[in-house]
């Protein structure tokens, strides 16, 4: 009985000291910190469609829209490397059920460095007649460093914040317990440019017509209190 008792009175001794010593933390801050960057895209890729159509009576085939668009880059000092063929399809025209054609489309990709790139095409476009171009996505060539670089200012920030924080109240902070990323975003907007079509007007583009490729980070950190 006594042996018994002995060892309940371990057991229960051991599991105080178990509660006592996880509530027991050491004194540590929790803090966010954030950056954000804004760049100008390098990359601005354009999609072009040639449709055969008729204009006032004057019958515009893909073939002679391609042959124009070959020169409108020459023009242009823009190198014929820079455009792909991303689409070419065929589909049967009917008229009271019955055939009556074939429409056919090509659709290219290309690829421009500056808006002001985009404005001289866009011009050279419209006075052609090729008014099927739109602005479908932007992007910077070195956009992986930039995140990289935006993640460190970030971790930066938050052990910065910290530190004046802890100094405030006269201690200091030690290494980081815990580092967690979040909210991590990369949006890379058109602004106005994802309205440019050309359908009925010519348009003007400016750099500001683009709205920067906004790179932000945030990093919860937790340093020990020394």
């Amino acid at each position: 009985m006594k042996n018994l008792s002995l060892l309940l009175l371990i057991c229960l001794s051991n599991f105080v000291f178990s509660q006592n010593a996880k509530e027991v933390e050491p004194p540590y801050i929790e803090v966010i910190g954030t950056a954000k960057r804004e760049i100008d895209p390098n990359q601005i890729f354009i999609s072009i469609t040639l449709i055969e159509k008729s204009i006032d009576n004057k019958k515009y085939s893909i073939d002679a829209q391609e042959t124009k668009l070959q020169q409108i880059l020459s023009d242009l000092n823009i190198s014929k490397s820079k455009l792909t063929l991303s689409d070419f399809s065929s589909s049967i025209i009917t008229e009271k059920r019955k055939e009556v054609g074939f429409k056919q489309s090509k659709q290219f990709i290309l690829l421009l460095e500056t808006a002001q790139q985009v404005s001289n095409l866009f011009e050279k476009l419209f006075d052609a007649n090729i008014k099927e171009a739109d602005v479908v996505k932007i992007d910077h060539t070195d956009i992986v460093n930039y995140n990289k670089e935006v993640r460190i200012e970030a971790v930066k920030a938050a052990k910065a914040k910290a530190e004046y924080i802890t100094n405030a109240v006269g201690n200091k902070i030690g290494k980081p317990l815990e580092i967690i990323e979040q909210n991590a975003d990369t949006n890379f907007y058109l602004g106005n440019a994802n309205r440019f079509n050309m359908s009925n007007t010519a348009i003007t583009l400016s750099s500001s017509e683009f709205k920067k490729i906004i790179i932000t980070f945030s990093f919860k950190v937790k340093y020990l209190i020394e």
